[in-house]
């Protein structure tokens, strides 16, 4: 009995160590008056166990290996029961090696969510099948996740991830629900999708790559000059990208995320590093120029680090 018990607990005890990929906090907002909250709430616990307790990879997860992020959701209208339309914020955040900080990999918001949620209907999701926005929609992310992070660990580590994402769209091309359809915008998920898996755009991934496994994780040794070097060929791959087609969202997302972190870890830099850096980022983002302008300032810290 003993042994049996031993055995069971054993079990149980690797199958909450390796488990699941996320730890993702899913927040539901409403600006609708007059409604119970008990609906949000409820919204809020069932989206929470989908996003973190099931099982999205054929890997196993460390604890300390789980995918940190947040995704709001904020409810603005619900134009009749079970359906809903708001916004939604996603954020994911990546740790850099050897230090306390963590690094922004994605900050986007999706306006004008429309969605049903029935509370007695169990939340259903297979990449090649359309069941409903709500779910087909947080497994994108979720996958786009996935993706960027392992990405940022290997090259072309996201490689799957992004192809998972190309058949969720694929699947949801049948959806009347907005965000789907290339014809909608240039800015949506299936455009998304699209700018990672073309192969004309495939300098992003090594971007994505060389600014934080073969940068940002080398910041918090005495290899810094190089660290920012593998940073700056990575804006480059950045530059190369914007030159093959202007826009592009997936540059934007780079940017959202990446833009006030790039100008905290050269404030420190060289001179020289200073104005070519700003150069090369005011040709990317012209908009924002004034803002890179700001790396001439001295960094009282007298750090390289943005951290």
């Amino acid at each position: 009995m003993n042994r049996i018990l031993i055995l069971f607990t054993a079990l149980f005890l690797s199958l909450t160590s390796f488990s699941q990929e996320f730890k993702v906090n899913v927040s539901v907002n409403s600006q609708v008056q007059g409604q119970d909250r008990r609906i949000y709430d409820n919204m809020q616990t069932a989206l929470n166990e989908f996003v973190n307790s099931r099982k999205w990879t054929k890997f196993n997860y460390k604890t300390e290996e789980k995918i940190e992020g947040t995704i709001s959701i904020t409810i603005r209208k619900n134009p009749s029961q079970d359906n809903y339309e708001g916004d939604l914020n996603i954020q994911l955040r990546r740790p850099v090696y050897n230090s306390s900080y963590t690094t922004t990999l994605l900050n986007w918001q999706e306006n004008d969510f429309f969605f049903t949620f029935v509370e007695t209907a169990n939340l259903e999701f297979e990449e090649n099948t359309y069941y409903d926005n709500l779910t087909s929609t947080l497994g994108f992310y979720l996958y786009y996740f996935l993706a960027l992070d392992a990405n940022t660990f290997s090259l072309n580590g996201g490689r799957e991830y992004f192809r998972t994402m190309q058949n969720i769209v694929s699947a949801a091309q049948k959806s009347v629900q907005k965000g789907w359809k290339s014809f909608e915008n240039q800015k949506n998920k299936y455009w998304i999708s699209e700018n990672y898996n073309n192969s004309a755009y495939r300098y992003i991934h090594d971007a994505l790559y060389l600014y934080h496994r073969m940068g940002l994780d080398m910041m918090s040794t005495d290899a810094q000059s190089e660290a920012r070097n593998n940073i700056f060929s990575a804006l480059e791959s950045l530059q190369k990208v914007h030159r093959e087609k202007i826009n592009l969202i997936c540059v934007q997302h780079f940017l959202d995320a990446k833009a006030d972190e790039i100008i905290n870890i050269y404030k420190g830099a060289p001179e020289n590093e200073k104005e070519r850096v700003i150069k090369l980022m005011s040709e990317i983002n012209p908009v924002n120029t004034s803002r890179y302008e700001q790396i001439r300032q001295t960094n009282n810290q007298n750090t390289n680090k943005p951290f």
